[in-house]
């Protein structure tokens, strides 16, 4: 298993506690070996050695899944979810099956989605109280076209950047904004390179538990089971920490001296405007019945 969060972030004990369950119920039939912190490279290289099955199992962003199903991508929309219980449901539900299920012809089993968190944006020139302060903001984005175009259309430079690589493009001036949840911010130290944190909340992140097919099929219907009942143990102990760690991690980033922004309601809804002609896009790319679909069930 890899992943790119630091160890002292929930995500790797999310990862951990899955290794406890799976090596437990399996009786040590099954070993697992965790490489965290983009040890085995960025989420684009740790994907490519899972769909060759140099790597087993994997919980990216993701936008990063976009290589594996065109679906994936209704999650990077902005303001599709606006709380953690609504994107819960969505994900839990037929909905979310439905995205998971698609990436089999890929050779990947999508199992169930652990979360990351909301994102939120910081940057090093100046506070961003509206869509305007984002003109020329040199913007990291996630390695998605339609991540790019979202935050090209409120004016910022965007460009894609994978994610181990983030901290020193801001430190080195390369990019002056990011948007990440808060725990990743935090255990990242992008405050030691970012002045300014906008609470943006404009996307809802969840990571996507992931399992090479070839694997997962060689397994017995028994250890296949006891595969899905840790990811979906370990989903709700997921949830739980990341409740938890948000708001300590706010406090944190204050603390550490970052001048925070609470964006209002109607800024938000004025970033959505701006960024709403990735929904047409998403729309023409995964057809009209399933974004219906989508749309319904995110009401």
């Amino acid at each position: 298993m890899g992943h790119a969060t630091a160890i002292d972030h929930f995500g790797h004990t999310s990862f951990e506690r899955f290794q406890e369950l799976v090596e437990t119920n399996s009786d040590g039939q099954i070993q697992v070996e965790i490489y965290p912190a983009s040890e085995l490279g960025g989420e684009r290289e740790m994907l490519e050695m899972l769909l060759m099955g140099e790597l087993t199992m994997m919980a990216p962003a993701s936008a990063i899944l976009d290589a594996a199903t065109k679906y994936m991508a209704v999650w990077d929309l902005p303001y599709l979810f606006t709380d953690f219980e609504t994107a819960h449901r969505v994900l839990d539900g037929e909905v979310g099956q439905y995205v998971l299920d698609s990436m089999a012809d890929k050779g990947l089993v999508g199992i169930a989605y652990w979360e990351n968190g909301f994102r939120h944006l910081t940057n090093s020139v100046r506070p961003v109280t509206t869509v305007a302060d984002m003109a020329r903001l040199n913007m990291r984005t996630l390695e998605n076209p339609m991540q790019i175009k979202a935050w090209s259309l409120t004016g910022a430079n965007a460009a894609p950047l994978a994610f181990n690589a983030v901290y020193d493009a801001l430190k080195t001036k390369q990019f002056d904004a990011q948007e990440t949840p808060l725990t990743l911010m935090y255990s990242m130290k992008f405050h030691e390179v970012q002045n300014h944190l906008t609470l943006t909340g404009h996307t809802y992140s969840p990571w996507p538990v992931v399992v090479n097919k070839s694997f997962y099929d060689q397994l017995s219907p028994d250890l296949q089971q006891v595969v899905t009942n840790a990811v979906l143990e370990v989903r709700d102990y997921n949830r739980q920490l990341s409740k938890e760690d948000e708001q300590k991690a706010l406090q944190q980033l204050k603390q550490a001296g970052l001048a925070v922004v609470e964006l209002p309601e109607e800024e938000k809804l004025k970033f959505k405007e701006a960024m709403s002609g990735i929904y047409e896009d998403v729309k023409a790319d995964v057809g009209e019945e399933f974004y219906n679909k989508l749309m319904e069930a995110a009401k």
